[in-house]
């Protein structure tokens, strides 16, 4: 019987939650052009598909600014179930970050933040100060303006405290979904006239970010930089991998560790999640080898246990989306629109569109551009190992 190695340290290859600065592999471009744009008090759209790292980059900045004194407010927008919501978590973070004690909590946000006329409250438990809005949205209306209130008492008390401050919206596609296009004209007349306040706005809805930022009719034409996010490089993702195996002693061949990057198709947290399930697997396998053999049956043991969430996503579908994501993954996401590929898989170009599209809804797929053409890809690369073993012969 596999025994497992009695010195094996902790599993290196983390997923499922915000990496540190020093745990980040090959992002130091992106957190020094995030980190300049916040020092400058600029305005940054960061722009990337799930999976990537973005929270992680943010949560890294995050770290190195606030020990250089910069106040960082940064939010999840699709976390919170309403703009209303997300403005009172801005309100109460700034409150905690700019205003100090309790009795100068509550003087300096009903100053600053009167029309919103807030309560400020402390709790003893866990010693979290926290501030609540004291108006609601007139019927008919949306909570947009509560947001904006927020952004120009989060402004006017950066210039009073005279320390920078950063308003960091990760997710931000959320914000355009619930206000529309409205929110993005409200967004910009509010934040182009703050100048103590840097801004950076992140999501992964990269063709809805990529076209309101890029087209002239909209709000957010140039209204600051764009830092579109890419997989990691594979010379920078090798020798991380094969560090985090021979730390435990174990052998990583190339084809192993390249049949990792081919099976994760380079997005970070695929990588890491199939890497750690084949840490695991030569912790207790005979000869602790990774081999091209042991990550196929590492990906095997990860898409199994992930079975009835993919199922429910797939049951889900109508039987044109189905059709769609099949094409999408047997034809590697290219020329989809070809007499060839629409007659393969029974399609007709119209139904294919609209699929695509709500298949980008779903969160599903995402649009890549690169300069051999558009090239669709799921966003999550192991669904395809899950479907082919779910509809094998």
């Amino acid at each position: 019987m596999a025994k497992a190695l009695p010195s094996a340290p902790r599993n290196p290859f983390e997923f499922g939650r915000e990496l540190g600065a020093n745990e980040l592999v090959d992002r130091e471009a992106e957190l020094e052009a995030i980190s300049r744009v916040i020092s400058n008090r600029g305005k940054l759209f960061f722009i990337g598909p799930r999976r990537f790292g973005k929270t992680s980059i943010l949560n890294a900045t995050e770290e190195r600014l606030s020990q250089s004194g910069i106040a960082v407010l940064r939010y999840d927008a699709e976390a919170y179930e309403s703009l209303g919501r997300l403005a009172q978590a801005l309100l109460s973070g700034a409150a905690r970050h700019l205003a100090g004690s309790l009795d100068r909590a509550g003087e300096t946000t009903r100053k600053f933040f009167a029309k919103l006329r807030p309560n400020v409250t402390y709790d003893l438990a866990d010693h979290r100060l926290s501030v609540s809005i004291g108006v609601s949205p007139e019927r008919g209306k949306t909570e947009l303006p509560l947001l904006t209130d927020v952004l120009d008492g989060i402004e006017q008390l950066a210039a009073k405290e005279r320390r920078p401050v950063a308003v960091v919206l990760d997710e931000f596609q959320q914000v355009i979904r619930e206000g529309g296009e409205e929110a993005e004209r409200q967004l910009r007349a509010t934040i182009q006239r703050h100048r103590h306040v840097a801004y950076v706005f992140a999501g992964s809805k990269t063709r809805l970010l990529a076209d309101i930022t890029s087209d002239p009719g909209r709000a957010f034409w140039k209204l600051g930089q764009r830092l579109f996010l890419g997989p990691i490089p594979r010379e920078a993702f090798r020798p991380f991998l094969e560090r985090g195996f021979s730390f435990a002693g174990f052998t990583s061949t190339p084809e192993g560790v390249e049949r990792i990057l081919d099976l994760s198709e380079d997005v970070p947290y695929n990588v890491q999640r199939l890497a750690s399930a084949c840490w695991e697997e030569l912790r207790v396998s005979t000869d602790h080898t990774l081999t091209a053999g042991q990550v196929d049956l590492a990906l095997r043991t990860v898409v199994q246990g992930e079975n009835p969430a993919y199922m429910q996503v797939w049951q889900s579908l109508t039987q044109v989306q189905k059709k769609v994501l099949k094409a999408v993954i047997e034809e590697q996401g290219r020329e989809l629109l070809a007499r060839a590929v629409l007659q393969r898989h029974g399609l007709a170009a119209s139904s294919l569109q609209r699929a695509l599209r709500s298949l980008d809804t779903l969160g599903l797929i995402r649009e890549d551009e690169s300069p051999e053409g558009v090239r669709y890809r799921l966003e999550d690369p192991f669904l395809a190992a899950w479907l082919a073993m779910a509809q094998r012969d």
